[in-house]
């Protein structure tokens, strides 16, 4: 399905969080809920360090997606008090920008989660720098609101897809891929940016590659 920016919009205002828990025995059995998905713009940091010489400069803003996930564990697996050792997130960004065949352009990323406990709320977070929404867009500012469409995230483990959620609609938009042109390589983790030393332990840990 092609969606013009208008109509896209449009949906994004009745967004739809969809978890799924897999089949299997009760074992063998976890479960990832999907809670939130915040999309906005943060600011680049500014640190202070000594014996440097001082640069002039203008903080410009990053895009920022923040996923808000719980997992639960069997038993054997620690339950409540256990740690999941690896998942992997799959997130999706349309834009506001289309290309000359008329697709709507999506950043696409995968964060490998690792150690991911079970005893409360979860974060993953990840980002698209100030210079990659430069290229695509040509120009300096850019808003979360405007220029990004909406999201898209699964959680997969063992290749298998545990749960989904969707800013337009209860199903995986961006399986239809000859609606989109996906862009990989641009979502950043935390460590790869420079809010890399910051918010401490909020965030699950990224396996870095």
């Amino acid at each position: 399905m092609k969606l013009p920016a208008f109509t896209f919009a449009l949906l994004l205002a009745t967004p739809m969080l969809h978890a799924q828990a897999p089949a299997g025995d009760g074992k063998a059995r976890i479960i990832v809920d999907i809670k939130k998905v915040d999309l906005s713009e943060q600011p680049t940091p500014q640190f202070a360090a000594g014996n440097v010489k001082d640069k002039r400069w203008r903080p410009k803003n990053w895009i920022e997606v923040d996923v808000e996930f719980d997992i639960k564990l069997p038993p054997e697996a620690g339950g409540r008090n256990g740690t999941f050792p690896a998942m992997q997130m799959n997130i999706y960004l349309p834009l506001q920008h289309m290309t000359k065949e008329g697709k709507r352009e999506v950043i696409q990323g995968t964060l490998d989660l690792v150690n991911i406990p079970a005893d409360g709320t979860c974060h993953a977070l990840a980002y698209v720098s100030p210079a990659t929404m430069k290229m695509i867009f040509q120009k300096n500012t850019v808003t979360a609101v405007t220029d990004v469409q909406g999201w898209g995230v699964e959680v997969m483990i063992d290749g298998e897809r545990r749960a989904h959620a969707a800013s337009v609609g209860k199903d995986p938009w961006w399986e239809k891929q000859d609606s989109f042109a996906f862009l990989s390589g641009l979502l950043l983790s935390k460590s790869k940016t420079p809010f890399a030393p910051l918010w401490g332990d909020y965030d699950v840990d990224v396996q870095a590659k």
